[in-house]
């Protein structure tokens, strides 16, 4: 219930009777809830989490005895007279709601069906919390980088001429579960070639050459926290072109992490890899350099040239420099990190150099 009286105090702040909650990162993080279909109401006060017979047991299993658990009326999750009811219980006036989540249809049913009830937008209070992560989620985040590790190293003797980027993403993925991992944090990028220049490409049935990068970007799942991590290898012996852009990667990713310590402005990182990226491609750089991690792959705080938050212990973080070069290729390396006094801590640990497969 920690979680939750810290929100009770944000909604006193913002004039709020209450939040209503959809977002399903945001109600396993304050109520340990691990389905789906449900809704959390919190008040300055109290706490109702709304759900339909299929997770009524579960919910009771999973959450606080002090949340209420209470089914939908006439089984209706779409309709508004579950909603009403509390409204009139609770006495409720200004409602927030998650203004990035719920849709216009939801929120028109609000507005024209509880005619006494302000609906408030909100950003963030949720999610304002989850940046700073308390040891129980600093330990299942390392825990899904270990096995993010693991799983590369077992997959390394696989990446060779010949296999596809299709069957590689499945040897991986492979290895993630067997490692331990409960599922990956989102569709595992493998790319080559000219394809590498794809951020986010998918993999496809294009067979990995001599000569090439191999771009890998992937991540442990582990109890429904994420890793993050991203290599780029060479097929054979790698070009003068492909060992200079690589080299200034990986300082870039260095430099960044020297500015990253609690207290430093939240863009600092970025300005640290564009003094260290060569003039000549720092066009092909791609300012998005990293994010906060944990309950979702992408959370705040988000790394950019124009972030205005302060680092903090306790963040999770990736740090992933990368220059793109269309018709060439791309290469991108990535880390998960975590805040610490004085600086922060490397979660991902997969060899950073340079290799030649």
């Amino acid at each position: 219930m920690k979680r939750i009286r810290r929100l009770q105090k944000k909604l006193v702040q913002a004039h709020l009777d209450g939040l209503l909650l959809i977002s399903e990162p945001n109600i396993s993080y304050l109520t340990g809830f691990t389905g789906d279909s449900s809704r959390l109401l919190v008040t300055r006060t109290d706490c109702v989490f709304l759900t339909d017979g299929r997770y009524s047991e579960q919910a009771a299993l999973e959450i606080h005895p002090e949340i209420e658990v209470f089914k939908w009326i006439n089984d209706n999750r779409y309709g508004v007279e579950t909603y009403q009811k509390f409204v009139d219980e609770y006495q409720l006036k200004r409602l927030g709601f998650e203004s990035s989540v719920m849709s216009h249809a939801i929120h028109q049913k609000f507005v024209e069906g509880i005619k006494a009830l302000t609906m408030v937008p909100t950003t963030n209070l949720v999610e304002d919390l989850r940046m700073i992560k308390d040891a129980g989620e600093i330990a299942k985040i390392r825990k899904a980088c270990e096995i993010s590790d693991r799983a590369l190293r077992l997959t390394l003797p696989f990446i060779k001429p010949g296999i596809t980027e299709q069957a590689l993403a499945a040897r991986l993925e492979y290895n993630l579960k067997s490692e331990g991992a409960n599922g990956i944090s989102f569709e595992t990028i493998v790319v080559s070639g000219e394809r590498t220049s794809l951020l986010h490409g998918r993999p496809g049935k294009k067979k990995l050459a001599n000569g090439e990068l191999v771009l890998i970007d992937f991540g442990a799942l582990y109890q429904d926290y994420h890793a993050d991590i991203s290599r780029t290898f060479v097929m054979g012996k790698a070009n003068s072109k492909q060992r200079e852009l690589y080299s200034a990667i990986q300082q870039a990713e260095m430099e960044a992490i020297l500015a990253v310590k609690p207290g430093a402005r939240g863009d600092l990182p970025d300005q640290s890899v564009r003094q260290t990226i060569p003039a000549a491609y720092l066009d092909f750089y791609y300012p998005g350099l990293g994010h906060g991690l944990g309950l979702e792959i992408h959370e705040p705080p988000y790394l950019r040239n124009t972030s205005d938050f302060t680092f903090a212990k306790g963040m999770a973080l990736s740090i992933e420099p990368g220059v793109y070069l269309p018709g060439w290729g791309g290469i991108r390396i990535e880390d998960t990190v975590l805040v610490v006094e004085g600086g922060l801590e490397m979660l991902t640990n997969f060899p950073r150099e340079l290799m030649e497969l």
